[in-house]
């Protein structure tokens, strides 16, 4: 039977602060990537508790939501929710400001992880291609044998076009226009003339001999430029002529100088990361293999491995990688051998089979349900699995084992098969079991802190009957009304994320006059920029939003005044926050305050004390928690 997974989009949209709190949304193979207008509005806990979700992740202001394989079902239902996208819409954008390492690293990711799927294919044609004359299915001198050959080459002669595709939504610029580009680097007269050595000159300029397929920086550097070009020409162009006279001069522009200056610069740039690279095997050897292997979960996590995979493809594209790919071979196996190790050691049943999936899509290198669903959330298993990762690189440096395609798992065997022949095939395989069977070991030597079904954390098993029984049974934990108003229950808020309990249960009042108390005695963990929202947490570890009237955020703060600040200490019936409620009603702002105990799952349930209608002085018992 299909799964249906407009349900669980619809949760995730409202978890993420409504279709409005989304400004864009694209994804890669394994992460649906939000940019949001207002990151306070987010309830990762309301997100993890989907079960198509492993994990979340903040990079910079880009939210991350880790969905491994079904990612490109909770992608599909985003679009048909009408939430701003890549394939729909590229003018959204974050408007915080990254720094420069931070902006490149997002560039590059932007425009490389669109088209691995595209590589991806194009490296198991490949593959096809090997194994059929291998076992002399296909000679190499025929026709058949070179129509394959194209078509899994197409992908790498062609990558400037892929490219130039994604960096048209990355800078914003109109993607016809960015793949002229790509093509006046490919033209064939253009590669013709480089071809023949002959000089090139433009108005007696001269030109660079430089070939461009395969090449990746080049292009990406060109439509960046080309973002400032068509700002410029929109500038100084006629309204009367624009239609015309804006695409001619973008283009009149900047071929000139992609062929001159970027184009060059590109390779040069190119060429220097190659010399680093190989600067690093030639002093560390086999060692840098080694230490990129482990490093690799570490890498995902701040998803920079992206501006290591333009280095990969032209290693594959020019002979055969050693280092990048190689290096995620290990990482991704030891991730699927740790996680596997989890799922016959764990107790917990959900945890045996979230283990298992997430074991076998690391293999097939998709680690980040692995990595933030097990490994990393267990703590012992990824270190096991870099270790034992980090081992499976040494012995590929030593046996210098090469990738002839661009593959990052188990699926990777067959890319061993190339010039070297059937040693390094053998060579891999023994890099792979090492890094599996390392993993496998060590997570089974080192073992981790399991969680119990009743979600309790044990040493290496479950806690004993006295144990738990020593426990209270009950615990009666009492939430103070914050106002003073009338009680309402919370599924009568007018706003469905609260009325649907998408944050949590719990009750609302609308307030009487415009102060807030404390509810218990407490912390106040955050009070947001603009001082409607309050996350408080009682002493007894109860997680309440106190939420000041319905979409009062966009106020930016106006009318409100905070008495407290961010990890304030307080008592029970101590002012937080003031606000004009005639100021916010003349607004048309709706002044009901709700009251959401975000972690219920913690207890057992929450008893509303005080019943829809009636009046609650600040300071009455609201809620009690069970």
């Amino acid at each position: 039977m299909k799964k249906d997974y407009s349900k669980s989009a619809e949760k995730l949209v409202q978890a993420m602060g409504g279709k409005d709190n989304i400004t864009r949304v694209f994804h890669c193979m394994t992460r649906l990537r939000f940019y949001v207008k207002d990151k306070n509005k987010i309830d990762e806990a309301e997100i993890k508790k989907l079960s198509e979700i492993s994990g979340v992740n903040w990079h910079q202001d880009q939210f991350q939501v880790i969905a491994g394989n079904e990612v490109n079902e909770m992608y599909a239902e985003l679009v048909k929710m009408g939430v701003p996208n890549d394939d729909a819409d590229s003018s959204a954008k974050s408007t915080e400001k990254k720094g420069i390492g931070s902006a490149i690293i997002d560039s590059v990711t932007g425009c490389m992880t669109p088209m691995i799927p595209a590589l991806t294919a194009a490296g198991m044609i490949k593959v096809v291609l090997t194994l059929l004359t291998t076992f002399n299915l296909v000679s190499d001198t025929s026709s058949t044998y070179q129509v394959i050959s194209f078509i899994g080459d197409a992908a790498f002669y062609f990558m400037p076009f892929l490219i130039a595709a994604n960096a048209a939504k990355v800078f914003n610029v109109n993607q016809s226009l960015a793949l002229i580009i790509a093509g006046v680097f490919l033209h064939p007269n253009f590669t013709a003339m480089i071809e023949s050595g002959d000089p090139i000159t433009f108005f007696s300029i001269p030109v660079t001999p430089t070939t461009y397929s395969y090449s990746v920086i080049p292009v990406i550097l060109m439509v960046w430029i080309m973002s400032y070009i068509v700002k410029l020409v929109d500038r100084i162009t006629p309204r009367i002529v624009k239609l015309i006279l804006h695409p001619t001069l973008v283009i009149l522009i900047s071929a000139p100088i992609a062929i001159i200056v970027v184009g060059p610069l590109g390779g040069i740039i190119g060429d220097g990361l190659a010399v680093a690279i190989d600067f690093l095997s030639t002093k560390l050897g086999f060692i840098i293999v080694g230490i990129l292997s482990a490093a690799f979960p570490f890498i995902v996590m701040t998803g920079m491995h992206h501006a290591l995979t333009p280095i990969g493809l032209n290693a594959v594209a020019t002979g055969g990688d050693t280092l990048i790919f190689v290096s995620q071979v290990c990482s991704n196996v030891a991730q699927g051998g740790a996680s596997l190790a989890v799922a016959v050691r764990s107790k917990d049943k959900n945890m045996k089979q979230l283990a298992s999936a997430s074991g076998i899509s690391a293999l097939m290198g998709i680690t980040e349900p692995a990595l933030y669903g097990v490994t990393l959330k267990l703590k012992r298993p990824v270190v096991a699995a870099a270790i034992a990762a980090g081992i499976g690189g040494i012995v590929g440096g030593l046996l210098q084992v090469t990738l002839y395609i661009a593959q990052n798992c188990l699926l990777a065997i067959p890319a061993f098969i190339g010039e070297k022949g059937m040693t390094n095939f053998i060579y891999g395989l023994i890099m792979i079991v090492v890094s599996f069977a390392g993993a496998f070991i060590l997570t089974m030597i080192l073992g981790f802190k399991d969680e119990t079904e009743e979600g309790e954390d044990t040493a290496d098993g479950e806690e004993s009957g006295a144990e738990k029984e020593a426990k209270p049974l009950v615990e009666k934990i009492q939430i103070l009304s914050p106002a003073t108003g009338t009680v309402k229950d919370i599924t009568e808020v007018p706003d469905k994320t609260f009325a649907d309990k998408i944050l949590g249960d719990g009750a609302a009042v609308v307030p009487e006059e415009g102060k807030i108390y404390a509810p218990a005695d407490g912390t106040v963990v955050n009070i947001m920029d603009t001082k409607h929202g309050i996350m408080f947490q009682t002493a007894q570890g109860v997680e309440l939003l106190i939420h000041i009237g319905l979409e009062t955020v966009n106020l930016n703060g106006k009318y409100f005044t905070s008495h407290v600040e961010n990890g304030a200490q307080v008592k029970a019936g101590d002012l937080l926050v003031e606000f004009d409620l005639d100021a916010i009603k003349k607004e048309g702002y709706d002044p009901i305050t709700p009251v959401v105990v975000t972690n219920g799952d913690d207890y057992i349930r929450s008893v509303n004390m005080l019943k829809s209608g009636e009046k609650a002085a600040h300071g009455d018992c609201l809620l009690t928690i069970v």
